[in-house]
């Protein structure tokens, strides 16, 4: 059955820096750097932070589950609640906290997932990651996952090429039952980087201008459905 999600969306130029790890060997690698300012960053750390405090609050204390990526202000909600009205009632809440500016809802209307479901997830990120990292094709470019009831969601700054590639190891990972792409698309640009001897890259700091992407993902019988989306601010 041929199913496609497509959500469009504007992405607009940020600026910032990127992180650091122990390196090693040198290389270069073409990378989409997350360019928020650290101002941006730190509200996006806050909004995460406090849309995952919504589900210690009543009425949603011991009945759901919340998790948030946000990037710029634009934020994915992700988890599970029984009802609808209680899935209504935490975007609500979340468009309340100060700096989101966009929200997309991908809470299930379904009971939180039991201990054992959310380390199963846990299992499935730490394979996707490791796929992730270890792939030539994604020489030091960064991607964010969360796994969420065998749903997993990416997340960065990439290329559409990156995506795409980062979508097809992802979706063959045992365990995955689909793959929700939220990546902010860009232009890559050649960037020196320390290849340590894990395999993890370091990325110095660039600047790059961000564009406007429509992707349209279709998955045939053999393949998990894949819902296509691009965080817009």
């Amino acid at each position: 059955m041929i199913r496609s999600l497509i959500i469009l969306c504007t992405i607009l130029s940020l600026s910032g820096c990127a992180g650091l790890f122990i390196a090693g060997a040198a290389t270069t690698a073409n990378i989409v750097t997350d360019t928020r300012t650290t101002k941006q960053i730190w509200q996006d750390n806050n909004i995460e932070f406090e849309v995952a405090a919504i589900g210690n609050k009543e009425p949603f204390k011991g009945h759901v589950r919340v998790v948030a990526s946000s990037y710029n202000g634009t934020v994915v909600l992700m988890g599970q609640a029984p009802t609808q009205d209680l899935i209504n009632q935490i975007e609500q809440r979340a468009r309340a906290i100060d700096g989101v500016k966009t929200i997309h809802n991908q809470i299930k209307a379904k009971e939180p997932l039991s201990v054992t479901q959310i380390s199963n997830d846990s299992w499935i990120t730490t394979k996707v990651k490791s796929a992730l990292l270890t792939d030539s094709d994604l020489n030091g470019v960064k991607v964010k996952v969360i796994t969420e009831d065998g749903d997993v969601f990416l997340f960065g700054y990439v290329t559409a090429q990156q995506g795409e590639r980062a979508t097809e190891i992802s979706r063959n990972i045992s365990g995955v039952k689909q793959v929700i792409k939220g990546f902010q698309y860009g232009d890559a640009e050649p960037v020196k980087v320390d290849l340590p001897s894990d395999g993890v890259t370091t990325q110095t700091r660039t600047q790059t201008q961000t564009q406007t992407q429509t992707q349209t993902q279709t998955q045939d019988d053999s393949d998990p459905d894949v819902e296509t989306f691009t965080i817009s601010d």
